[in-house]
């Protein structure tokens, strides 16, 4: 097995709140072998700035899409979320 990068659209609740605190937020929520590699914001509308997350996780077992869905979910700050893309990561070469 090896490790998957999940691109993910993050929806806060609020046009008010930073996305440096949405990614916190989400990060404590995150499960043991997930991290997020890289955040960055997007525009959306009206003042709304959606974040963009990189995620590493390890591809082990069935249903780890769905665990990081619902640990994103479970953050107090977050509206929605839209998964834009998977892929998995190859290994360092040495």
């Amino acid at each position: 097995m090896g490790s998957l990068l999940v691109r993910m659209k993050v929806f806060p609740n609020d046009a008010e709140i930073k996305s440096s605190d949405l990614v916190e937020s989400v990060k404590s929520k995150l499960p043991a072998g997930m991290v997020i590699k890289r955040s960055s914001e997007e525009p959306v509308a009206f003042g709304l700035i959606a974040t963009i997350l990189d995620v590493q996780m390890e591809d082990k077992e069935e249903g780890s899409m769905d665990t990081l869905e619902e640990a994103v979910k479970s953050s107090n700050l977050v509206s929605q979320l839209d998964v834009i893309g998977i892929s998995r990561v190859s290994a360092s070469l040495k």
